[in-house]
């Protein structure tokens, strides 16, 4: 018998077992699915919150530090050409 005949027969055997055994736990099933050992979940209420509700405003105050550099020039200022640096 040649090789690739013994590694035919070797898979279909194989299929054959498992289908076998997959059968057997199928068969084994009682369909009783409703005996579980967890606990039922609980209700849980949570407070509701008011649906009416007061305004409210907030005061932001922004400062601007200067944190060394030059400045950018403002727009409409004068511009020299000649510059170096840049992207």
């Amino acid at each position: 018998m040649n090789t690739r005949a013994r590694w035919t027969i070797g898979i279909l055997v194989a299929l054959v077992i498992g289908l076998v055994v997959g059968l057997i736990i199928v068969a084994g099933d009682d369909g009783n699915d409703n005996a579980s050992t967890t606990v039922p979940i609980e209700s849980i209420s949570t407070p509701t919150r008011s649906t009416t509700s007061t305004p409210q405003t907030t005061t932001q105050a922004t400062t601007t530090t200067q944190n060394g550099g030059t400045p950018a020039p403002s727009p409409g200022g004068t511009t020299t050409a000649g510059g170096s640096g840049g992207l």
